[in-house]
């Protein structure tokens, strides 16, 4: 706590009781503050990794249960010619 002591002319700065006065204590309400709010951001980080990376797996997993697909894809786009035109490639 701040000490709101204030210094009378018969006191000295040499004097311990005087110096510790005039010195503000350390904010130690703060750091704790500071350290409370830190933690649970790491937590809320790790817990939140967890679950990504559980839904992740679990994704993963229902795809390889689906079965692949049997579709054909066409290498030549089919000619809309009549049947008697010749195409001829560039």
């Amino acid at each position: 706590m701040i000490s709101s002591r204030i210094l009378a002319t018969g006191d000295s700065l040499s004097d311990p009781g005087a110096a510790m006065s005039a010195r503000r204590a350390f904010p130690l309400r703060t750091l704790m503050v500071c350290f409370t709010v830190w933690l649970i951001a790491t937590e809320v980080l790790i817990f939140d990794q967890i679950k990504f990376d559980a839904k992740a797996e679990l994704l993963e997993q229902a795809a390889r249960a689906l079965p692949e697909p049997r579709v054909m894809v066409p290498t030549e786009r089919p000619s809309n010619l009549p049947s008697g035109a010749k195409m001829e490639r560039l």
